[in-house]
């Protein structure tokens, strides 16, 4: 029995259909902001990550940019993925993102991943004691 994890970027790690986007979307549980794009975080009821783009051609003029853009984020989610909670992750294309170089735009979502969890944890923890914290008298 092997204890290598496989690192493949799997359909089931897709959001696929606009419900899953619009439950992203409506209800985020944090968000990481940078100058060039933007992730929504939401937890899942899965037991692993998935992702799901957002890139406009009004934002990312040409395809080709468009594409090397959505293969950069799935090859540092694919490798990052064990790193993250059960979340969906919505990442949004914001303008001069094709500005970016390749081995830019993976130094920017290793810290993009990192600040994921973080802030998720945050989040959890926090919407944990808020509602630990009140308790009816009568109850």
């Amino acid at each position: 029995m092997s204890l290598v994890k496989p690192y493949l970027f799997r359909p089931e790690q897709r959001i696929r259909n606009s419900a899953g986007f619009q439950a992203v979307f409506d209800s985020p549980n944090c968000k990481v902001a940078m100058p060039q794009y933007l992730v929504l975080i939401r937890a899942n009821q899965q037991n692993q990550s998935r992702l799901g783009f957002v890139i406009a051609r009004k934002k990312i003029r040409f395809a080709v940019n468009r594409n090397r853009i959505k293969r950069v984020v799935r090859n540092s989610f694919r490798l990052h993925q064990y790193d993250l909670p059960a979340v969906d992750v919505v990442f949004i294309a914001r303008q001069g993102l094709d500005g970016l170089s390749n081995a830019d735009l993976a130094k920017a979502l290793v810290k993009t991943w990192q600040q994921v969890n973080r802030r998720y944890q945050a989040s959890i923890k926090a919407t944990h004691e808020n509602s630990s914290a009140y308790t009816h008298p009568n109850l």
